[in-house]
């Protein structure tokens, strides 16, 4: 890995120093052959899935990992294998097609009884509006994540990327519920993490996996349409486990227009729907002219300062930058409020733009939720599976609800309650499908 680094540096050395080096010779040959190497160089610096940098942060031992995980070992099962977590930052595309950079967790097994050749998983993480999040550092803090217990220490590698616009990317915003970029970071994420773990001897063994939760849901699902659509020559996908998505995105936002559902108020509405127009604004640049066109007073001063910024989804709330969540109407404005029923207005077009049931899986599915769900309704799960069947795909549908005890309330259901389930239930379905 150091050594791959080392070349690296080197590379981008030499391309700051090319042009001073060629002046010393012949002027014409010399700045053609300038050119040309510039160009190589660069081409290869920001070539999608190049790894810019690895940051190894720690290695758990198996032993640790087993202790760590005390009564929990019977759900989540003994850990075979240590597991090294890296920061990885690597190169992507943006909205447009331009280069940019992006930052992932990765999660490599090892140990001397886990050499066999591993499946690689491509995790999408769920919604984040702190600029900074990295799943590397806050794994490194809290010394443990489900990712860790759940797969690499039972032998499969991970790689997490923080998205477009969080972590370590350069990017200058997060395109939030925007498929087609949350699927090239996850893409280029899985090439990164194959470089590194191939300078680091670490087998793979060309098995891919795809899961996510929440907005990860929907990632992981806009992930399996590009890799079956642009990639599938690259990547053999064996299965994926899309998680409690809104993979019916303009109709998630009818549903919850007014911040409550069929399972109940969603206490994280307006945070939920401040973050999705602002991100559909910087990436269409047609939703508002200014944020008070959608957004009331004080919020629209501050409300593009926080989506993404210093603090979590909780703390917007707790912190009253936003108002709570079934309290939409503070938030706002009336006008932007009736011009959402009109099918071609540039929110719902946007919304409608970023829907992810068009389209024919060929990998095996596994889709999971729970019915009681207040943030992200089940009805979008039961869809995908209506639709995706009815045009012969394989889909098996999880409900969590009847594990939950019927006095967790909705909210809890998706942000705690759910996501543990899940994980656990799909997680023994792809391996069944990659072993």
């Amino acid at each position: 890995m150091g050594g791959m680094m080392r070349g690296r540096r080197a590379g981008l050395w030499l391309l700051c120093i090319l042009s001073a080096v060629c002046a010393a010779g012949s002027a014409a040959a010399a700045a053609d052959d300038a050119a040309a190497k510039a160009s190589g160089l660069a081409a290869h610096a920001f070539a999608r899935g190049s790894v810019l940098e690895v940051a190894t942060l720690a290695t758990y031992r198996r032993d640790a990992i087993e202790a760590g995980l005390g009564s929990r070992a019977g759900f989540i099962g003994r850990p075979r294998c240590d597991v090294t977590l890296s920061r990885v930052t690597y190169a992507t595309i943006g909205v447009h097609g331009e280069p940019a950079t992006a930052s992932a967790m990765l999660l490599l097994p090892g140990g001397p009884d886990c050499g066999e050749p591993h499946e690689l998983l491509g995790w999408a993480q769920g919604t984040q509006t702190r600029r900074d999040a990295s799943q590397a550092d806050d794994t490194l803090a809290a010394g443990d994540s489900p990712l860790l217990t759940f797969y690499a220490a039972r032998g499969v590698a991970v790689a997490a990327t923080d998205y477009l616009g969080l972590g370590r990317s350069d990017y200058p915003f997060h395109p939030y519920l925007h498929a087609e970029s949350e699927a090239s970071a996850i893409v280029d994420a899985l090439r990164a993490a194959r470089r590194v773990a191939g300078e680091a001897r670490i087998p793979l063994s060309g098995k891919v996996l795809l899961a996510g939760y929440s907005q990860g849901g929907h990632a992981s699902m806009a992930a399996q349409r590009t890799i079956e659509r642009d990639h599938a020559g690259e990547f053999h996908l064996a299965g994926t486990a899309p998680m409690s998505g809104p993979y019916a995105l303009e109709q998630t936002f009818i549903d919850g227009w007014s911040a409550t559902g069929p399972a109940g108020p969603n206490g994280l509405a307006t945070a939920l729907f401040a973050y999705a127009v602002v991100a559909m604004q910087r990436v269409y640049g047609n939703i508002y002219a200014s944020p008070a066109d959608v957004f009331r007073s004080p919020f629209d001063a501050t409300v593009e300062e926080f989506m993404p910024g210093r603090l979590d989804i909780f703390d917007v709330l707790r912190q009253g930058m936003l108002p709570p969540g079934p309290e939409i109407a503070r938030l706002r404005q009336d006008g932007f409020t009736r011009s959402f029923d009109d099918p071609q207005a540039p929110f719902r077009r946007a919304l409608a733009g970023n829907d992810l049931l068009d389209w024919t899986p060929r990998a095996p599915m596994v889709l999971c939720g729970a019915g009681r769900d207040a943030v992200v309704p089940f009805a979008n799960t039961l869809a995908a599976k209506r639709l995706f069947t009815g045009r012969g795909a394989a889909v098996e549908v999880l409900d969590m609800d009847d594990r939950i005890p019927a006095e967790v309330d909705g909210v809890s259901v998706h942000t705690s309650a759910a996501v543990y389930l899940c994980f656990g239930a799909t997680r023994d379905r792809l391996l069944a499908l990659a072993r």
